[in-house]
């Protein structure tokens, strides 16, 4: 199949719409909580937002895969696969808190080509597309131009981290970077995209997690990549690096390692 990119963004787009429909339709609303396996919640919202853009998938492109949060992968081994979150940031979600957002990215050949950042709550939305401008609400927007830890604003949601060598580049992050906040979940990679703040660390993520942000980071200008300043891939060990410049990704990745 012919990769159509503006045909499959506005797709895209069109799933983002529905996720913003049903996951607003529960927030802040009294929902029931259940807690999986890993110990993480869900609620009815996750569920019920993953359905519908699975079927809506399987409705339009019904050879293409679908690998998703809460529900079973399908056909993973297409040449298109579509990966989603439906809501990342539940505990953020559950609270009432704003900074939950749907995320939504399409693979080709197993490389992220289109991912969106949605958050509804906010009234915000990226769009990254590989090798374009990276769009918030329909206007280019750009990393920052800082190049060193010490003039930079680092986000992240440390107060989870296990793995010993994040938990301690994290430290000393924090002790050389500017300023620094705990939390944001996606939100905070829209952030970055649009160059309010400079750095974003994470770990023990998953695949949906991470893979709708690649094109918006990169597309923005900035640089994504592991612990190790590897690429992002389907086999990525989980941690996760964001920054708005090459010069700064680059100090991080030697502090850390």
């Amino acid at each position: 199949m012919n990769l159509n990119i503006e045909e499959f963004s506005k797709f895209a787009n069109s799933l983002a719409d529905h996720a913003s429909k049903t996951s607003m339709h529960y927030f802040r609303n009294n929902i029931e909580i259940e807690i999986k396996d890993d110990e993480s919640p869900v609620t009815l919202a996750d569920k019920e937002t993953e359905q519908i853009l699975r079927e809506r998938i399987r409705k339009e492109y019904p050879e293409h895969g679908i690998l998703g949060e809460e529900y079973e992968n399908e056909k993973i081994n297409s040449e298109f696969i579509w990966v989603i979150d439906p809501i990342d940031g539940t505990r953020s979600y559950i609270a009432g808190h704003k900074d939950f957002g749907n995320l939504i990215a399409l693979l080709h050949d197993k490389k992220p080509v289109l991912g969106i950042i949605n958050c509804p709550a906010h009234n915000e939305r990226w769009i990254g597309i590989k090798n374009k401008k990276t769009k918030c609400n329909g206007k280019d927007v750009e990393t920052s131009a800082i190049k060193k830890i010490r003039d930079a604003y680092l986000f992240t949601s440390g107060l989870y981290f296990d793995e010993p060598q994040i938990k301690k580049g994290l430290e000393l992050l924090k002790e050389k970077s500017r300023y620094y906040r705990l939390g944001g979940d996606c939100y905070m990679y829209g952030m970055l995209a649009s160059g309010l703040i400079d750095i974003v660390l994470e770990d023990t993520l998953k695949v949906h997690d991470y893979m709708a942000l690649v094109n918006v980071i990169e597309g923005a200008g900035g640089v994504i990549t592991d612990k190790h300043g590897k690429e992002i891939s389907l086999e990525s060990d989980g941690s996760l690096i964001a920054s708005s410049t090459n010069s700064l990704h680059q100090e991080i990745i030697k502090l850390i390692n």
